[in-house]
């Protein structure tokens, strides 16, 4: 009887793995390559990216709760009914976000946008709790299918960058004059007019509601089509590693980054493990303490930037550019994680001077983006097409780069000797440290002490 491990692979699974996989990150991503027109039409303004952050931020209450509940009450507590419900709660919310995304309400005198990050919450909670459910319940398939999977995750990065591309901006804002009665008597002033966008935002999210109904039907296919069932190991217990959850649960770290989505690492962390064979993980030797302190503080630094601090600015550090700009810079910067996610695959780095190496650059140009954040509404170069490019360019450099480090740094800790659980335990504790104090020193600057300056192009 031909064994398991050479049965050919099952197209209509692979595909049900795949439109899986692309509802893990769907939600998240989507809002963020939706930014561009966002910040144009919510009361938040440039403000709103450090919201958001801050929201996701806190909607890692999900996988923290089901992490602790499957420990206390696994037979109550578990993969399957777990991701029904989070199937229910990101269908509804993407739903509701294309009606209400553009809600308002006023909180303490302020006029905020509570619709959006309202329903954000429940999206990012859906995201954030897939990161310790998915992968689990993938792991009762055989492992060819975990790549199918993996490729939908990449995917979910990927899809809303095209959509959100071929959706666009409309271009840059005009200037026209409009008059207003003040005090009886009539006066002029410029005002800025958005072109429109080839679709709206809420066709853009009810696009995303439909991968989400995608990604529900595949789980339903998977879970009951007899073809799906077929392709399952006979016994799961003997057959998933003990570790599998606790490095889902690392991963859900990765993931807090809203925009260059920790989660593309978490995406090739995957990967590589696949790729690194089984002799190459036993002749690993030892990871002296203090190199594997600085790799933690390492990682610290580099999620604080890349999940928290830079998401928070960056419509500071673009949108003096123009809308256009800002609408290339977000979008091509999310593709630059799956392509980043694909260079770590392929070419791997294991060397610490060579990790530090990248750090230093990727926290070059992230500190010239700052720079340009800390400018506005007149950093260099503005008004001049190599700004532009100077200004997109160094961002998919940015997300591209940091998403390499952090990629390099988990793969360095998983490969050490019997020690590899307990390493990305560390690594996702300090993720989240990291992730955590990026956002919150971002949203006070943005927020509290209005260090940024926003640009008006008609004052």
């Amino acid at each position: 009887m031909e064994s398991s491990s050479s049965r050919r692979r099952v197209p209509l699974v692979d595909m049900l793995s795949v439109m899986f996989g692309v509802g893990a990150w769907i939600s998240i991503n989507g809002l963020w390559v939706e930014l561009p027109l966002l910040v144009q039409a919510l009361p938040e303004g440039w403000n709103l990216p450090s919201f958001m952050s801050i929201v996701i931020q806190i909607a890692n209450i999900g996988p923290i709760f089901y992490s602790v509940m499957h420990l206390l009450i696994p037979h109550i507590v578990h993969e399957k009914p777990s991701i029904y419900v989070l199937m229910v709660i990101g269908v509804l919310s993407s739903l509701l976000i294309g009606f209400f995304w553009d809600a308002t309400s006023y909180i303490n005198g302020e006029e905020h946008s509570t619709g959006l990050l309202t329903l954000l919450f429940f999206l990012s909670l859906v995201d954030c709790s897939s990161s310790v459910l998915f992968m689990p319940f993938m792991a009762r398939f055989r492992q060819a299918y975990l790549t199918s999977y993996l490729i939908g995750e990449g995917l979910s990065g990927f899809l809303p960058s095209i959509f959100a591309l071929m959706q666009g901006v409309g271009g840059n804002p005009s200037c026209r004059n409009t008059s207003a009665i003040v005090n009886g008597s009539e006066s002029w002033q410029l005002e800025a007019f958005y072109p429109e966008p080839n679709f709206s935002v809420s066709v853009f999210f009810f696009i995303l509601m439909g991968l989400m109904i995608c990604c529900a039907a595949s789980f339903i296919g998977l879970n009951h089509c007899e073809v799906a069932r077929r392709e399952r190991y006979e016994s799961v217990a003997t057959r998933i590693p003990v570790a599998v959850d606790n490095q889902t649960f690392v991963a859900s770290s990765e993931i807090v980054d809203p925009m260059f989505n920790g989660k593309s690492a978490k995406i090739t962390y995957h990967v590589e493990l696949d790729s690194v064979s089984e002799e190459q993980q036993r002749v690993n030797t030892d990871i002296p303490k203090s190199v594997f302190i600085y790799l933690l503080l390492l990682q610290t630094w580099v999620c604080a930037l890349s999940n928290g601090a830079l998401p928070s600015i960056q419509s500071y550090s673009c949108l003096p550019y123009g809308n256009t700009a800002y609408h290339f810079a977000v979008t091509l910067s999310a593709m630059a994680n799956p392509v980043s996610c694909l260079i770590a695959y392929f070419l791997p780095i294991t060397n610490v001077c060579l990790i530090v190496i990248f750090a230093f650059l990727g926290t070059s140009v992230s500190s010239y983006i700052i720079a340009l954040a800390a400018l506005s509404p007149t950093p260099p170069l503005v008004g001049y097409p190599s700004g532009e490019t100077l200004m997109i360019t160094s961002w998919i450099f940015c997300v591209g780069l940091l998403t390499y480090v952090k990629v390099s740094i988990a793969s360095i800790l998983r490969m050490e000797e019997g020690k590899g659980d307990r390493n990305l335990f560390w690594f996702g504790v300090f993720t989240q440290v990291g992730s955590a104090i990026g956002s919150i020193i971002a949203f006070l600057l943005v927020n509290v002490y209005q260090y940024f300056e926003a640009y008006y192009p008609c004052t």
